[in-house]
Parts: structure tokens; sequence; C-alpha cells
């Protein structure tokens, strides 16, 4: 698997998928320094996790997907290789890349806010601890990475654009709608923002959660629903794996 791994790291190398995972994050931080400075740094990881962040993932994942499809994936089937572990490679590459961008948010924002904090002397409303933003930022990193095969296997299904607006669409609205039910581990695209309700906690809908926030309630803020909701997008992540391995066989096997 390392050797298709490293060879989709080749391949992306000055690519748009190199630059998106540094340039994304560095967007979200600039525009919450800029536009909401009092609540910089909530509102920086509730954009990045609500909107940028799955837009970054559906671009990342559609550049790493067309290299191939765009010459019908003939530069694959005709190489002596594995293609479930060319899918496998195409998917460590894009847990990198989502990692790595998970990483440079964090950084900003710690940067940005000492900034602020130090230097211009602005207090911040809601500055949630160090510790608290690492524990967000592992937990973010554990319930996306059902995005990378799902962004891939709609990639190769229905094409790049139909993908993004899907992908990017459906996460928002059951971030509003859906992600503050009991049932929310039954929606991956909810799971993140449910649990950074409780460790941030922010509301999907940006607000503070607390009582007398619109759709707050004293049920959000129950720690079990963490490891529930980790849980529930670990299998997510396994089952779009499969189903997107075997369906990349089928297609590139044609």
């Amino acid at each position: 698997m390392k050797k298709y791994y490293l060879a989709e790291r080749l391949k992306n190398r000055h690519t748009s998928a190199e630059k998106l995972m540094f340039l994304m994050p560095c967007i979200t931080v600039c525009l919450s320094a800029r536009l909401t400075a009092d609540y910089f740094t909530i509102d920086a990881y509730n954009w990045w996790y609500t909107v940028l962040f799955p837009g970054m993932i559906s671009f990342i994942c559609g550049a790493v997907g067309n290299r191939d499809k765009k010459m019908g994936n003939r530069a694959v089937w005709t190489l002596p290789a594995d293609m479930g572990a060319v899918w496998d490679g195409k998917m460590l590459y894009g847990i990198r890349c989502m990692g790595i961008s998970l990483a440079v948010l964090f950084g900003a924002i710690l940067l940005v806010s000492t900034v602020f904090e130090q230097v211009f002397k602005i207090v911040l409303r809601i500055n949630p601890t160090v510790w608290e933003q690492i524990l967000a930022v592992a937990v973010l990193f554990l319930t996306s990475l059902w995005q990378i095969p799902f962004c891939l296997l709609l990639h190769q299904m229905i094409g790049l654009f139909p993908m993004v607006l899907l992908h990017v669409g459906s996460i928002f609205l059951i971030s509003v709608t859906m992600s503050l039910k009991p049932y929310f581990m039954l929606l991956p695209g909810g799971i993140a923002e449910r649990l950074m309700c409780i460790i941030l906690k922010i509301l999907p809908n940006g607000l503070i959660a607390e009582p007398g926030s619109i759709t707050f309630t004293p049920e959000l803020m129950e720690w079990k629903g963490v490891p529930i909701g980790i849980l529930a997008s670990l299998v997510w992540f396994a089952v779009f794996w499969i189903v997107g391995r075997k369906q990349f066989e089928r297609q590139v096997g044609k």
C-alpha cells in the first residue's frame, strides 16, 4: 500500500490538492479575524467544519480522482497493479491532506488569537483553552475521515462539480437541521457539528451553546455523545472505504 500512497503524493506534487490544504485554513482564519474579531476562535472553527472544510475535502478528492479519471483510468488499469491498493493509496493521500489542513488551522488560530490578546489587547469573548482546541481538532479528524472515501466514490460516479455541490450542500443542511437530533450518529454529515457543541461550546448555527440560544438544549452538552459520535464516524468511514474500493475495482477493471 505504501508504494501506491507514495505514487499519489508524486502525482499530486505542486497541484491544487497540495495548495488547498494550506490555503483553505488560512482563508478561514483571515475571514474570521477580519469579520468577527471578538468571537474569532469559535467562528473560525465553526465556519471551517460547516462549510469550508467539506468544500476543501471535495476539491482535494476531485483533484486526486481527476488525474486518472480524465484519461478514462487507462493510466491505472494498464498497470500490473492491484486496483484495490490503488484506491487505498488515494485514500491515504486524501487523509494526509486532511490532517495537514487541520494542523495548519489549529496553528493559525492559536497564533492569531495570541496576537489579538497580547498585542492588540482584544478580549475574545469565547476562547477555548489550548487543550480544548487540541481535542476539537483530533475529534474533527476522526469524525471527518468518512468524507474522503465518500467524495472519491461520488467523484467516480457523478463527476467533480455535482459531487462538490452534493457533499457541501448535504453537510450544511444536515448540520443545521439534523445534527442536534438524538439520532445524529446515523447521519455522518452532522456528527462533527454535534460534538463541537460539547467540546467548543458552539452550536451548528454559530451561536454559543448556552441556555437562551436558539436550538440549545441541555442534552446537547452530554459528554457521552463524544465516544458515540467517534465510533459511528469510524463505522461510516469503514463502510464508505469498502464500498468505494469495490466500486473502483469494478469500474477501473472493465
